[in-house]
């Protein structure tokens, strides 16, 4: 027969060292609850409930503000990764951990987007006093906002490494490549990477970008819809010495940059920037 929750509320509360494990996973929180208050508790014994998924978040915060538990680092890091955690506690013990433990909170999609974004802007809040070679590390493991963040660094490694991560998004990269101070190397290397150079969408904002090269531009303007070269044609944001060869490719396909009854504006291709792309591709 089970006992009642009061009568295992009773032994939870005096059990010893060695009664301790049966109450662990019991499912009131009342007996719980009185489990933390038995003096024979062990760190191994906390780090089993801070890992418990069913438990309140009242609970877990009791954890949280208990000072017998305050320097254990396996009990913070578990409350942390916890997604029944209250985010005020979280976030206190989140101040605590470690680098690249905060990089994986980031990536958990158990945990809420709220917490997530907060880690996420703790770590970037880092980013500029680190090491390069913690740099390079974070670039391998790192998601979402952090990987923007190290992208804008614009260091030709972390770079590299930014993009031959697989948790790197086209979303987060079209946000780099539409900051008007990306930095020149980063586009470059956007524009010739074997994966990212072939997203559609990709190429689509890189020509938006100054600083792509023209030989490359050329190139993407060729794989281009008609509707989003007309598209490109009067973006305001696409650069000027961009849009003659624009006009040239539309013409090129027996096309009209505009749309019938507005009036075309047509951007010729100087002998300047016709050598400039001859010695891109060269």
């Amino acid at each position: 027969m089970v006992d009642s929750v009061e009568k295992r509320f009773r032994k939870a509360s005096r059990a010893g060292a060695d009664e301790i494990a049966r109450f662990l996973h019991d499912s009131s929180g009342k007996v719980i609850t009185a489990l933390l208050q038995n003096s024979n508790l062990s760190e191994q014994d906390v780090l089993i409930l801070a890992n418990r998924k069913n438990l309140s978040g009242a609970i877990l915060e009791t954890i949280g503000k208990d000072k017998r538990w305050a320097e254990s680092y396996p009990v913070r890091l578990a409350l942390a990764r916890n997604p029944k955690t209250p985010l005020f506690v979280a976030l206190s013990i989140a101040r605590y951990l470690r680098l690249f433990d905060l990089a994986d909170i980031t990536r958990s999609h158990l945990l809420p987007l709220t917490y997530r974004h907060k880690i996420e802007a703790i770590l970037m809040e880092k980013i500029p006093t680190m090491a390069l070679g913690v740099k390079k590390t974070l670039a391998k493991t790192a998601a979402g906002n952090v990987l923007s963040k190290l992208l804008q660094d614009g260091n030709r490694d972390i770079v590299n490494i930014c993009l031959n991560n697989p948790y790197l998004t086209e979303g987060h990269l079209t946000t780099v490549i539409n900051r008007h101070d990306a930095p020149a190397i980063v586009i470059r290397l956007i524009s010739e990477h074997p994966n990212w150079s072939n997203r559609y969408s990709i190429k689509y904002t890189l020509i938006r970008n100054s600083h792509l090269t023209l030989s490359r531009c050329v190139q993407f303007l060729q794989e281009m819809r008609i509707t989003d070269l007309r598209e490109l044609y009067i973006d305001p944001a696409v650069p000027v010495s961009v849009r003659p060869y624009i006009h040239s490719e539309i013409v090129e396909r027996g096309e009209k940059p505009e749309k019938e009854g507005e009036e075309e504006r047509i951007y010729e291709i100087t002998a300047e920037e016709r050598q400039q792309e001859t010695e891109e591709q060269q």
